[in-house]
């Protein structure tokens, strides 16, 4: 089958691309073509490549658009049809079999019509905070949003919760909603891929976040500081970047902790997975999470989880078993979980081999395998015999 990825932006980073990429790497091992799309600010759609895949990019003007509502409201009735033309165009020439939205965002109401009018299978995969706010429902949902979901044959989401608090919002969309844990590549995060942890760095708490609200990293500054005043060999590790960083960083100075407290931006792949291999442990603070790909990663590199119990985390982490799971907003309580871990060496050794033994449920292989399952059976087309297995294995 030839699939259409679509996604909001062609940044090369993040937790939506990282899934994506994955899937789309999972999609082509079984023989299955791949084309990105992404809106853009040609007028005329044109082609390139992303991540190694033929990619595509066309404008798509929607009504009241940012940044000038105005000037898109009284272009829109003109650039429509036109773009609206190429898209359908574009989907007939390259013979596109199924559309898969990652991350919808109001520009994708045109693959929506695309659907009606080419009567092509539509799937959405919400990823959290598109459909969300800080883990509720938004207060209000544009038209576009709630058009394309209605068009929609499958919607995917990270976690059985955030399903759940869709079909709150939305009871309509309950029979056609399912949830697909996101997949990790655990050889990348093996000691024997990775190679030495970084001796240099010494001992330190690892945190891998985006620098934004949601992510809780002023609660955990704030249930770091007696930990890293009771040891001056312990470092907190920061790495990620964001709107909040020089806001987080003015916080530790005032907590007296800045000179045990490293801001070391984003980090690439190779990078991480040495981070990973020479912590302590890895604390997610989240006041709101999906899912939390990053807790995959440290359990695939043999290390100890603190995180909150919010959102899809609780689907990954058993509770004093493979991790240890906290109350949000509680820096009291990360604290006490952080310690808790820090000065028991056999229960940080437990949830380190108990969390390996788990991550193997969240492969990419299992998630990809399911993502095939789901467009087959919206295609009618037989299942290999291979990925019935691995979607066996997923459910079991």
């Amino acid at each position: 089958m030839k699939t259409l990825l679509v996604l909001p932006s062609d940044e090369t980073t993040g937790g939506v691309v990282n899934v994506v990429e994955n899937l789309a790497a999972f999609l082509r091992s079984q023989g299955h073509e791949i084309e990105f799309f992404f809106p853009g600010r040609a007028l005329v759609l044109h082609r390139s490549t992303f991540l190694g895949f033929p990619a595509a990019r066309l404008r798509l003007t929607v009504p009241f658009g940012q940044p000038n509502p105005i000037r898109s409201a009284l272009a829109f009735p003109v650039l429509f049809p036109i773009m609206l033309f190429q898209l359908l165009v574009f989907l007939r020439r390259q013979r596109i079999q199924i559309i898969n939205l990652h991350y919808l965002v109001d520009s994708f109401f045109y693959f929506a019509i695309c659907k009606r009018l080419l009567s092509l299978p539509l799937v959405t995969s919400l990823h959290g905070s598109d459909a969300f706010y800080k883990g509720r429902p938004r207060e209000r949902y544009s038209w576009p949003f709630k058009f394309a979901l209605r068009l929609s044959d499958l919607i995917i989401l990270p976690c059985d919760a955030y399903r759940k608090l869709l079909v709150s919002v939305f009871p309509g969309v309950q029979a056609k909603s399912k949830f697909i844990h996101n997949g990790v590549d655990l050889r990348r995060f093996s000691s024997a891929q990775t190679g030495q942890p970084i001796d240099s760095l010494g001992r330190y708490i690892l945190c891998i976040a985006y620098l934004e609200d949601y992510k809780g990293i002023d609660i955990l500054l704030n249930a770091a500081k007696p930990l890293l005043a009771g040891d001056a060999s312990l470092k907190l590790m920061i790495a990620g970047d964001g709107p909040r960083r020089r806001d987080l960083e003015r916080l530790a100075i005032s907590l007296g902790i800045q000179s045990q407290t490293e801001f070391i931006g984003s980090q690439g792949s190779t990078e991480i997975a040495k981070l990973l291999q020479g912590c302590e442990l890895l604390v997610l603070p989240s006041r709101e999470e999906a899912f939390g790909i990053v807790i995959l990663e440290a359990m695939a590199s043999k290390r100890a989880v603190v995180a909150t119990a919010v959102g899809g985390i609780p689907e990954v982490i058993e509770h004093e078993v493979s991790g240890i799971l906290v109350e949000p907003e509680n820096p009291t309580a990360l604290c006490e979980g952080l310690r808790r871990v820090l000065t028991d060496s056999a229960l940080k050794n437990r949830l380190a081999e108990n969390g390996h033994t788990r991550v193997n449920r969240f492969s990419i292989g299992l998630n990809g395998a399911a993502y095939q399952a789901a467009f087959a059976s919206l295609l009618g087309f037989p299942l290999p015999s291979n990925s019935r297995s691995e979607v066996s294995a997923n459910r079991a």
